[in-house]
């Protein structure tokens, strides 16, 4: 008994400094040369692939063994001393050690774990959730091979739900296989979900296939993805389909993501949502079944219909390259500004003519005023003479002395070029309808004192503008979705001292389909410039692919042309028939009839005027 109590202490000392020297040692972990092994495969895939992606790496060490962290530190230790190509960003997180995360954008990152906690404490996730562009993890999983394939399993579902496309998972069994395994998120087997599929096997020398990172969207099988939108023609036009029981979807916005439908093989399910009043929204863009909180939700992959781009959109959301852009114009009611009958009388002479002329007038009245009565029995009627003579009347008979003669021939022959050029101009004018000049701009529609009507979206865009900020209430938002319903309310209040601000391609298919198209004047200098694009949630990974194609087709010019027929069949659509354009409108020649009607009145009064002075004489 003695004997074995005294061995006891002994046999435990010895274990006990075994095991520490096996701990730091880490001869337990596996021999050297499956640490050279794996050590080589990581150096290719850093030197080949993740240093042609960035030249800063972002290595985290997080796990929650001591003896895995030990055993990933050597193997860096080893990758270290033999390769220095790229600014390395090592974190070593451990569960124990309370550590604020380190924040800023890793847009491609080594991360060694031995488990999907391991990898739920890196809070890399946090990190790029507020970036765009693509990110690319390389997960190095050092766990047992019974373990494997459940960490395996429920990391490839943190990529899928945190957007991860790029995301491989590489790992090393017992017999020192090194494997690399991915997912595919649309797959013929399935939908969103994430199957892991080996990519990669290291043979010890090179890595046997040459893409790391493989193409994951360029077939999606069919998969659906839900689009949510809003009628807004030419954009989106929303038809129901009775024989199918749903919206059946055209335009030029449609048209786009049709064809993004058929080259990356996807279904579309066309959700359509009503367009509320700003009041109603709360983030200012939607209700809270709204299109930025279905987006944030996740509920929809896709959100389009003439969605304008603006900076609080773009922080919340994902949206590739903007496939739109026009400018917002001030429309005028032509009317406003038509020059009226009586000051179309004196436009056709400048003021300096004018003055001469009523200058030439006094002087031969004054000839002719001094003589009297005895100039009204010798010329037929003195200074009703003169002026009748300025309007072409013809003498009753020729005055007797020759002084009265030349003065009268010489008014005669002078007045005729004059009478000719005004009546031509004055015709002229009538007839080109003749406008003074409209406003060249924003500002100076404000500063005459215009007030202006758009619509929600539009006013909010407008409030961002200093001139519109320091009055807001020189413009109205109108309860309407549209451009074409704010251009309607112009057009029925033409006596209104008003402007509209709405999208010039949305103005002149309007313009094109009026009735009038000329009652309508766009304002030179443009008011404001907009971009509309498709919205998808924020680090969505259907980003890269799409702004990609959408990239493409612009560069081809398939998007212009797509969005020049889209208008254009809008504009024949919504035409008038020109039938009805061949009817003068008699309001239209108003000037004329006053005019004629104005001369004749003075006729008459020339005559009367003539008629008792002949009988007075």
């Amino acid at each position: 008994m003695n004997t074995s109590s005294e061995s006891n202490p002994s046999s435990s000392l010895s274990h006990s400094i075994y095991t520490s020297y096996l701990e730091h040692s880490k001869i337990d972990m596996q021999g050297e040369d499956a640490n050279l092994y794996v050590a080589r495969a990581l150096r290719l895939v850093i030197e080949n692939v993740l240093a042609q992606l960035s030249t800063t790496l972002v290595v985290a060490i997080s796990t929650r063994h001591l003896g895995t962290a030990r055993w990933f530190d050597y193997m860096m230790n080893n990758l270290m001393d033999s390769w220095r190509m790229v600014s390395v960003q090592l974190l070593r997180i451990r569960p124990e050690i309370v550590a604020h995360p380190v924040l800023g954008r890793k847009h491609v990152s080594l991360l060694m774990v031995d488990s999907y906690q391991g990898l739920l404490d890196t809070n890399i996730t946090a990190s790029n959730a507020d970036f765009d562009e693509p990110d690319y993890y390389f997960i190095f999983l050092q766990a047992r091979d019974h373990l494997i394939p459940k960490q395996l399993q429920l990391i490839l579902d943190h990529c899928l739900a945190h957007f991860w496309l790029h995301c491989n998972v590489m790992i090393q069994t017992a017999q020192v296989e090194v494997l690399v395994y991915t997912y595919y998120p649309y797959t013929a087997g399935g939908c969103q979900e994430a199957h892991p599929v080996p990519v990669n096997a290291f043979d010890g020398r090179k890595w046997k296939a040459s893409q790391m990172f493989p193409d994951k969207l360029s077939q999606m099988h069919g998969c659906p993805l839900t689009v949510l939108t809003w009628h807004q023609p030419p954009f989106v036009e929303l038809v129901w389909d009775p024989k199918h029981n749903r919206s059946r979807g055209a335009g030029f916005e449609i048209q786009l993501v049709e064809h993004l439908a058929r080259r990356m093989n996807f279904s579309l399910e066309l959700v359509n949502i009503s367009l509320l009043r700003p009041n109603a929204y709360r983030l200012a863009e939607g209700s809270i079944e709204g299109p930025i909180e279905l987006l944030q939700q996740r509920s929809v992959n896709i959100s389009l219909g003439y969605f304008r781009k603006t900076a609080r959109r773009s922080q919340l959301l994902t949206t590739p390259m903007s496939y739109y852009s026009a400018n917002l114009v001030a429309v005028l009611q032509l009317e406003r500004y038509r020059i009226g009958s009586l000051a179309l009388l004196v436009f056709p002479f400048d003021l300096s003519v004018w003055m001469l002329l009523l200058l030439a007038l006094l002087i031969h009245l004054g000839i002719h005023l001094p003589s009297g009565g005895r100039g009204n029995q010798e010329g037929g009627g003195g200074g009703l003479q003169v002026v009748g003579l300025l309007l072409g009347a013809a003498l009753a008979r020729l005055p007797r002395p020759w002084r009265h003669r030349f003065i009268a021939a010489h008014w005669l022959w002078a007045s005729i070029p004059l009478r000719i050029s005004y009546q031509s101009l004055l015709f002229h004018l009538i007839r080109l309808q003749l406008y003074s000049t409209p406003s060249l701009s924003l500002d100076q529609l404000l500063a005459e004192g215009f007030q202006g009507i758009c619509t929600a979206n539009t006013h909010r865009l407008l409030l961002e503008m200093p001139q519109v900020a320091r009055d807001p209430y020189s413009i109205q938002s109108l309860d309407t979705p549209y451009d074409w319903d704010i251009l309607n309310v112009l057009t029925r209040n033409s006596n209104r001292k008003i402007f509209a601000v709405a999208n010039q391609d949305v103005t002149l298919s309007f313009l094109h389909a009026s009735a009038h198209p000329d009652a309508l004047h766009v304002v030179k200098q443009p008011v404001n410039v907009e971009y509309a694009g498709m919205y998808m949630p924020k680090h969505s990974f259907l980003y890269e692919k799409v702004d990609e194609d959408i990239r493409r087709l612009d560069a081809s010019g398939f998007i212009h042309a797509w969005r020049r027929a889209s208008l254009s069949s809008v504009r024949l659509v919504e035409q008038v028939p020109a039938t009805s354009r061949r009817y003068v409108n008699h309001a239209k020649l108003s000037g004329i009839y006053m005019v004629m009607a104005g001369l004749y009145l003075l006729a008459a009064l020339v005559f009367a005027g003539e008629l008792l002075l002949r009988q007075r004489n």
